[in-house]
């Protein structure tokens, strides 16, 4: 294609619909952020759903699924397919996860009092994490998130929905 009149791209057809200057912000590949869900069971697939509802707008990928229970992991792997329509990585260790090159970030959804332990490799990985409350059973494990957070260049948030259930509003 040739610039045309006022920077419109024109091919043999005839003038495209987008002027040139607006290639710059088509959305590709490099442009995805591509999530992993580490632990399985009820909780991740709330995190499943989420990501179904962005996925084509906001440009997501699911690349891969973690749990130590094959079951769960093999029945992550069955819904991303069927939910996002591609084949994702299977991982029984969080460590071995992380270590691929094109995930972005991670979803924990873990035993609560594997949170914040789990959220410092991550980061530590390099990948932004959205990670379910609560952040830490003890002041040790939240006080090693923080710091873990603070010195890296990750994005993080923790999760808050049903912050007015019973139990929730009584701690």
């Amino acid at each position: 294609a040739a610039l045309g009149v006022a920077g419109t791209a024109v091919s043999a057809t005839g003038l495209t619909a987008m002027p040139a200057a607006s290639y710059k912000r088509i959305i590709g590949a490099n442009d995805r952020i591509n999530i992993g869900f580490l632990g399985c069971g009820a909780r991740s697939r709330g995190h499943r759903n989420m990501v179904e509802m962005s996925f084509k707008d906001k440009n997501l990928g699911v690349v891969a699924v973690c749990d130590l229970w094959k079951n769960n992991r093999e029945k992550a792997a069955a819904d991303c397919k069927k939910r996002f329509g591609t084949s994702v990585k299977q991982f029984k260790y969080s460590e071995h996860m992380l270590e691929m090159k094109d995930l972005d970030a991670v979803m924990i959804a873990t035993g609560d009092f594997q949170h914040a332990k789990l959220l410092v490799q991550v980061v530590q990985a390099g990948k932004d994490c959205y990670v379910e409350k609560p952040l830490a059973t003890d002041m040790e494990d939240a006080k090693l998130a923080r710091k873990a957070v603070l010195e890296s260049k990750q994005i993080v948030q923790n999760g808050s929905q049903w912050v007015s259930d019973p139990y929730q509003i009584k701690v």
